[in-house]
């Protein structure tokens, strides 16, 4: 049963500011254009920043290879995250981190946005962390540790390219109206690679 326009609109003004900014900025490309509709004009009779219409439309669209590479581009010239430095582009690694106590192995992989020599360090630090703690668990210690010195291994690879990796634009397409809606506002983009889902 589809809402009516009414219905929506109902909805909408429930919702607060920041839950609109993120159906905005994020969740815009499932919504029906009546909802799209809605949106629009809840966030204009609020006065919220209307370049949140900006974020709305770009996850409307199929965006180029070109468009993509530009929109990498704006968050790779922020500074790293970790260290603070602005001297190096950005780019992305997956860190996998495993911990086992005799029953219980723990394997976690978290993406991390930063310079090349943080991604570099990060890898390394969970591939020593991984091959002092990740042993010890029965069955899936010896398993889960040596995948994640694989896969550090590989990352650790690819944090010293020139252009963005995969991971990285990955996140980009994923992000795409939030960095289209803030993309003058470079705290805003901070706090985006700083607080990666």
């Amino acid at each position: 049963m589809e809402l009516t326009i009414e219905e929506l609109r109902k909805n909408y003004e429930r919702y607060s500011d920041d839950q609109l900014i993120r159906i905005a900025t994020t969740d815009a490309s499932g919504l029906l254009p009546e909802a799209i509709q809605v949106l629009r004009e809840e966030i204009k009779r609020r006065g919220i920043s209307e370049d949140l219409l900006n974020g709305i439309n770009i996850q409307r669209k199929e965006i180029s290879e070109m468009e993509l590479l530009e929109y990498c581009e704006i968050l790779r010239t922020q500074s790293c995250p970790v260290c603070g430095s602005g001297s190096s582009k950005l780019n992305a690694t997956l860190v996998a981190i495993v911990l086992s106590f005799v029953v219980m192995t723990n394997y976690e992989k978290k993406l991390l946005v930063a310079c090349p020599d943080c991604l570099l360090k990060a890898n390394r630090n969970a591939m020593i962390k991984s091959a002092l703690f990740g042993w010890w668990g029965i069955p899936w210690g010896i398993v889960r540790t040596i995948q994640s010195l694989i896969l550090n291994n590989k990352m650790s690879n690819q944090t010293r390219l020139t252009e963005p990796n995969d991971l990285f634009k990955g996140f980009v397409i994923g992000q795409v109206g939030t960095i289209e809606a803030y993309k003058t506002n470079n705290e805003r983009l901070q706090s985006l690679i700083k607080h990666l889902k």
